[in-house]
């Protein structure tokens, strides 16, 4: 009888939210989106809210029994010695440098896939694509530092043409860190690209070229417009990517080459209350990143809504 009476029950409530879903367009919304938003919720705001509490704190963890202090100094430490400000700087700096260089390299890539290669080839081209990003971070870092060595590859290859002064110091500078950034951030340009000109219409570049107009005015009047979607996505990924890298620079960059998420990885590590302040960092970078590409998105927009 119990278990009778458990079944009617879930039926019931499976009936009327079926009922509630089926009416309302609202309830739909409702309901699907219950799920994702609870994930987005526990898995980011949650923490990301403790984050920039704990950087109002003079000390975590707070001591049993004691009353949490709030002070403002860990958020003015950030200002009081260059180095932070430098890092900082620095890491704005390399991260829009590297996405603008990783939008030059992938580009043509996706071009080719989505436009080029015959369609029926187009799956397994961006399957070699991926498929070395199935390998972690970290067994990629050191994949470049064999390259790079000075007896790796690349330097063999440089001896073996005749290229004066081999070997070349690609190790440990912003040579090997942006190659190894671009190689770790190509894949997340590649996808968005892919997907914004696999959209545009063949007939439409096809028109363009009966009447005449070359492949550069094709490039500049149909296929940037139409793929700025694209690029926005991919620039923007990208960017907060590279702006939160740790593993890498540590691996292929050297002391000159110091960004700020790993002077935040550092305040973390040191003895002692500094949580607070690498929180009150994070927080400064999560900010900026945050700003600078929602400024950058704005006008592209603005630029785009220009031009229709």
């Amino acid at each position: 009888m119990t278990s009778l009476l458990i079944h009617l029950r879930r039926f019931s409530v499976y009936r009327g939210l079926t009922d509630l879903y089926a009416r309302s367009p609202l309830a739909r919304l409702l309901i699907v989106s219950v799920v994702p938003l609870l994930w987005i919720l526990g898995t980011t705001a949650a923490p990301l809210a403790q984050m920039v509490l704990v950087s109002f704190y003079e000390s975590f963890p707070v001591a049993e029994g004691e009353t949490a202090r709030w002070t403002l100094a860990n958020y003015a430490s950030f200002f009081e010695r260059p180095l932070y400000l430098t890092a900082f700087l620095r890491s704005f700096v390399f991260a829009t440098i590297v996405t603008f260089l990783t939008l030059l390299v992938v580009f043509p890539i996706a071009y080719y896939i989505a436009k080029v290669a015959p369609r029926g080839r187009r799956t397994r081209l961006l399957l070699l694509v991926i498929a070395p990003f199935w390998v972690s971070e970290i067994i990629r870092s050191f994949a470049w530092i064999v390259m790079l060595a000075n007896r790796g590859a690349v330097n063999s290859f440089l001896s073996l043409i005749g290229i004066p002064g081999t070997p070349v110091e690609l190790l440990y500078n912003n040579i090997s860190l942006t190659i190894g950034v671009i190689y770790l951030t190509s894949l997340y340009m590649l996808l968005p690209l892919y997907a914004a000109l696999e959209k545009i219409d063949d007939n439409v570049l096809e028109a363009a070229a009966n009447l005449g107009a070359p492949a550069w005015r094709r490039f500049l009047r149909i296929v940037l417009p139409l793929s700025r979607d694209g690029v926005v996505a991919g620039c923007s990924l990208v960017f907060l990517l590279v702006i939160g890298l740790y593993a890498m620079p540590q691996l292929l960059g050297g002391p000159g080459n110091t960004l700020f998420a790993t002077t935040i990885g550092q305040i973390f590590a040191k003895a002692g209350a500094s949580w607070p302040q690498g929180s009150a960092f994070s927080i400064i970078l999560t900010g900026t990143a945050l700003a600078y590409v929602g400024l950058f998105v704005a006008i592209f927009q603005r630029r785009g809504r220009g031009r229709t």
